[in-house]
């Protein structure tokens, strides 16, 4: 297996405790052990031993909850979204098979598939519908020899969200072929004003839905994610969770426990600073409606924008990131050249002090 280079990924690895402005980031503010906790003694008092390979039993069953025809059976606990991801395809996918992605998506599926010797067939949204999906042409990519249809909703880097025709459709098209659909929603509870998005889960046999507690909750270090899958694919990927990380971070997965028992108060503390942090970023591009063009979120604390400027993406965020402390994801991460992808969910400081730097490494590029 040869996996291309995740370039988003490196960028930030390298630079995001550098910079003096990360505005890369595309989750909401973190909570702190205090928010996280209720009672830290009683945390103090828990052993460090290792934790169960599947997940903690009640773990499991919070996480079947939202997810509706679920039971903590359908459920392996995973180091974050990106694990699930990764023992989603890997355990699917053989060499040869293909792989239809719909884009603009995380690039992390579409690296493993690539890596899996997979061929990957793009469908892209349409940015001039405001990166709606053309359903005929996802009808045209998919076809009896498609192992799996990958999507992310709500989509990252645009922040757009099916609607509940659209997803319907999607899940009846990949089932028609007999492929299976893997739906990354681990921005599911964090939209700003509609109500929270339907999983994928349970609209037809082969769908396996990852998540985490990345984005929607606050706790990206804890490093826990999900599959909710039929039970043959939890069986799949929990056998080759053994070659990987084995089982959670005893103590993460404590705490993931804590929040999914109210995780009711964490998307309203979520969507509480997205509704609040959206604003600064929105009148922010209404000063640059000139040179940008965007369309806005309506989940996850991002904004994919396209400017005008006559330098390429990656220059421009080196130029950002050397000069200005300051770092955003270019759009060539998402195989989208001329766009900029700009998080607004950290601190109000961390994102004004990030704008104005922005604002001044534009002016010296007109100079």
């Amino acid at each position: 297996m040869r996996f291309p280079e995740f370039a988003m990924e490196r960028m930030q690895s390298t630079w995001e405790h550098r910079v003096t402005y990360d505005l890369s980031e595309s989750g909401i503010e973190a909570l702190t052990l205090d928010e996280a906790v209720r009672d830290l003694a009683a945390l103090g008092k828990q052993r460090i031993g290792y934790a169960n390979g599947m997940g903690r039993d009640e773990t499991r069953s919070l996480v079947a909850a939202f997810h509706p025809a679920a039971t903590r059976d359908n459920v392996l606990i995973t180091t974050g979204t990106s694990e699930a991801n990764f023992l989603a395809l890997a355990t699917l996918v053989e060499p040869g098979d293909e792989v239809v992605i719909v884009m603009p998506n995380y690039m992390q599926l579409h690296g493993v598939a690539h890596g899996l010797g997979a061929t990957v067939r793009e469908v892209w949204l349409g940015e001039e519908s405001g990166w709606r999906i053309d359903l005929d042409v996802l009808r045209a990519a998919v076809t009896p020899r498609t192992k799996a249809v990958c999507v992310c909703n709500p989509n990252n880097p645009t922040g757009q969200v099916l609607t509940a025709a659209e997803s319907g459709e999607l899940a009846a098209i990949v089932s028609t072929h007999g492929g299976w659909l893997i739906a990354d929603e681990v921005y599911r509870g964090a939209e700003r004003t509609a109500p929270e998005t339907a999983t994928f889960y349970g609209s037809h046999d082969r769908v396996i839905v990852t998540g985490g507690l990345s984005k929607a909750y606050g706790l990206p270090g804890l490093r826990i994610g999900w599959i909710v899958a039929p039970p043959e694919r939890i069986a799949a990927a929990w056998s080759m969770k053994d070659y990987t990380t084995i089982a959670p971070a005893t103590l993460s997965e404590v705490l993931a426990e804590i929040a999914l028992a109210r995780r009711g108060q964490l998307l309203a503390r979520t969507r509480a600073l997205l509704n609040e942090r959206w604003p600064v970023l929105s009148a922010w591009l209404e000063r640059h409606a000139r040179d940008m063009r965007w369309v806005p979120p309506a989940a996850g604390a991002i904004c994919f924008i396209r400017y005008g400027f006559p330098i390429d993406s990656v220059e421009l965020v080196d130029r950002l990131i050397t000069d200005w402390s300051t770092m955003v994801v270019p759009g060539a991460h998402f195989r989208a050249e001329g766009h900029l992808r700009i998080g607004f969910g950290m601190p109000a400081a961390v994102l004004r002090g990030g704008l104005d730097a922005i604002d001044r490494a534009l002016g010296a590029l007109a100079d």
